[in-house]
């Protein structure tokens, strides 16, 4: 999918699989996300970084962080799909 493609995805749609790689396990990984976060009108964000799209999602799957985040960055996913 091209970047306008899966951006226009994640608006649309509650959840979504996105898949991509993480360098952090060292593979290619699919998460359970939403573009907003849970219970509120705070959305996601997409930027371009050192010439890679990175998308900022809520992962509905992650343990949260001491300040109870969820939100992740998938650089370059390669596939989203409804979940």
């Amino acid at each position: 999918m091209q970047t306008k493609e899966i951006l226009q995805f994640v608006q649309d749609h509650d959840t979504f699989l996105i898949t991509y790689y993480a360098k952090k396990h060292d593979e290619i990984i699919t998460r359970r996300g939403t573009w907003t976060k849970p219970n509120t009108d705070t959305k996601g964000k997409y930027q371009v970084m050192n010439g890679n799209d990175v998308f900022f999602y809520w992962d509905l799957n992650a343990k949260p962080n001491k300040n109870g985040n969820q939100w992740r960055q998938a650089t370059n996913p390669t596939r989203c799909e409804v979940a």
